[in-house]
């Protein structure tokens, strides 16, 4: 009973010193916090709330949490049955080269415009949702500005295209489609 009381009497005397503390406006420790695994420290309780904030904000990517995906040949394969021939165009395009500039993309794929472009994207989008995914899991979009206009530079995320080759997309594909 002796031990409770002084367990006690500490958790107040402490309790006590951190709301006096707190109160002058002094920092009063770090604050360490987990996120997806991986810790953070701040050193004030503003500073951890803002960190946890962003952290949180950056997690969210069209009202869905993201979840970072390891690119495996049944993920793959799912998204590409889940497209349709421009976007699998699109994909075959971009698996071949590092980067590649919008207007090479619409040739490749035999669209007339960027505009029809943008409704690949868009297609390839409402599918990568259904996955519970985002497009950033897995093309990057780089935008350069020239004078008043823009050029467009896609690149896919290099965990894809390595599973890309191991599937033997788009070769197989092709192969496969001709006979």
């Amino acid at each position: 009973m002796k031990r409770e009381g002084q367990s006690f009497l500490l958790t107040c005397a402490l309790r006590n010193l951190y709301y006096s503390l707190r109160h002058k406006g002094c920092p009063i420790m770090a604050i360490e916090f987990e996120h997806r695994g991986k810790k953070y420290r701040a050193d004030t309780a503003k500073e951890a709330a803002d960190l946890q904030y962003f952290l949180e904000r950056s997690d969210v990517v069209d009202g869905a949490y993201r979840t970072p995906k390891v690119w495996s040949a049944d993920l793959a394969m799912e998204l590409l049955n889940g497209v349709g021939e421009a976007q699998k165009k699109f994909l075959a395009l971009l698996a071949g080269n590092p980067s590649m500039r919008s207007t090479a993309l619409v040739e490749g794929i035999g669209l007339e415009s960027e505009i029809a472009l943008a409704g690949v994207v868009s297609g390839l989008s409402k599918q990568l949702r259904k996955m519970s995914m985002s497009p950033n899991e897995v093309y990057t979009v780089e935008v350069l500005w020239k004078g008043k206009g823009k050029e467009r530079f896609f690149s896919l995320l290099r965990d894809l295209s390595d599973t890309f080759i191991e599937i033997g997309f788009p070769e197989a594909w092709e192969s496969k489609k001709s006979k």
